[in-house]
C-alpha cells in the first residue's frame, strides 16, 4: 500500500505556494480531510475562469483533467455546484490569477 499525503494537507500547502507567489487562493468548499477529491478554480478575471479536476491516469500517475476554460462566473459555480451535489467530500479551492501565470502541479489533460 503506498502512502498518500492527505487532501486537507495538500490544500494547506498549495494556499500557501500560491500566496508566497502573490497569487490570492481559498477554500470555497471542505471536503474529507483525508480522501476528498480537489477541484481548482482559477480565476483569469478577463481571461475568464479554468476548472480543473485532480484525477489519476491510466498509470496512475496524477493529472489534472479541465472542466472548463475561459468560463464565465454564472457556468463555473453551476460546474462547481454539480460536481459538489455529487460527491460531497469534493474540496473547492480558488486562486486568483491575475497575470494568468499559475501553472498546476502536474499535467493538465485536455477533453
Amino acid at each position: 500500500m503506498s502512502e498518500r499525503l492527505k487532501t486537507s494537507l495538500w490544500v494547506e500547502a498549495h494556499i500557501r505556494t500560491c500566496f508566497a507567489a502573490d497569487r490570492p487562493a481559498f477554500v470555497l468548499a471542505r471536503g474529507d480531510a483525508d480522501r476528498g477529491g480537489i477541484l481548482l478554480k482559477i480565476d483569469g478575471f478577463d481571461a475568464g475562469i479554468t476548472l480543473l479536476e485532480r484525477t489519476l491516469d491510466f498509470d496512475g500517475n496524477r493529472v489534472w483533467r479541465q472542466l472548463l476554460v475561459g468560463a464565465d462566473a454564472g457556468a463555473a459555480s453551476e460546474q462547481v455546484a454539480k460536481k459538489r451535489a455529487f460527491d460531497e467530500d469534493l474540496w473547492v479551492v480558488e486562486i486568483e490569477d491575475l497575470r494568468q501565470t499559475y501553472e498546476p502541479d502536474a499535467p493538465v489533460l485536455e477533453d
